[in-house]
């Protein structure tokens, strides 16, 4: 699809260049955890044409791209904000456009530099972060 001005600057593409995009949505026994829509450049899908099937993939993403592709992910940036829900994702989240939610916006690098995903995730009603890590 013609990427959309934020997916461009996070991919490193301009504006409508053809990109890939990916909507996931998560539920539990409480209703919708996340929506979670990942951005990729347009040439990942001749390596790996399962990433435009509305399919699970065998693996994680990053994985299948550096299974085809040789691009590692190396690097990653998470940014936590409040944003307004899309139309587009409204439904999806069984929220109202507009209406705030809590985000969590991820971007992958490779080994060159180049930017491989950016994913962005709109959680559902009352859910939140949470992160845990050794400290060893």
């Amino acid at each position: 699809m013609p990427a959309p001005a934020e997916a461009a600057e996070a991919l490193g593409v301009a504006e409508g260049e053809s990109v890939v995009q990916r909507r996931r949505r998560y539920l539990d026994d409480e209703g919708v955890v996340t929506v979670s829509t990942s951005w990729l450049p347009g040439d990942l899908a001749e390596a790996a044409p399962e990433l435009i099937v509305a399919e699970a993939l065998p693996k994680m993403t990053f994985g299948l791209i550096e299974e085809r592709t040789g691009r590692r992910a190396v690097r990653r940036r998470d940014v936590v904000a409040l944003k307004p829900v899309p139309d587009d994702i409204a439904p999806l989240l069984d929220a109202e456009a507009g209406t705030l939610a809590l985000t969590m916006t991820n971007q992958y690098w490779d080994q060159n530099g180049s930017s491989t995903e950016c994913a962005i995730d709109f959680l559902g009603a009352s859910r939140q972060l949470t992160a845990e890590y050794d400290l060893n």
